[in-house]
């Protein structure tokens, strides 16, 4: 009488572990990729160029000494034209450039990958023990 319930926990458990385990796999491996692409990312000084009433023109040098422009939408203070600001530019893309600090791309997905595998991982070995008892 007393193993049906242990029982039924550890099958609960296993549903869990199944459920978990992978989806936190994937969430590391695709929060790893992230990073690594967003390490990439170098910062380089832009100037604005010409301010529209909801964006602001961006132009700057890439590393062969190419000229980019970019538009980008105006948030905060209103910049005045010639004001510097520092942009993120990935190498694969230097037409397309980050406003915001890439250095925190991938976190989130780590922190939840790192959760549910860890909880999937308990789950698992929860599994092969309650059955035991």
């Amino acid at each position: 009488m007393t193993a049906e319930p242990l029982t039924a926990l550890a099958l609960a458990t296993e549903v869990l572990a199944w459920l978990a385990l992978p989806v936190g796999v994937v969430l590391v491996v695709i929060g790893l990729a992230r990073r690594s692409w967003a390490a990439r990312y170098e910062p380089v000084q832009a100037v604005i160029t010409n301010v529209r009433e909801h964006e602001a023109k961006l132009r700057w040098f890439s590393q062969g000494a190419e000229v980019h422009e970019s538009s980008s939408p105006l948030t905060g203070p209103i910049p005045a034209v010639g004001d510097g600001r520092t942009v993120w530019v990935h190498p694969a893309r230097p037409e397309s450039p980050r406003l915001d600090d890439p250095s925190h791309d991938g976190r989130a997905l780590l922190l939840l990958g790192g959760i549910l595998g860890g909880i999937g991982l308990l789950a698992a070995v929860a599994s092969f023990v309650l059955p035991l008892f």
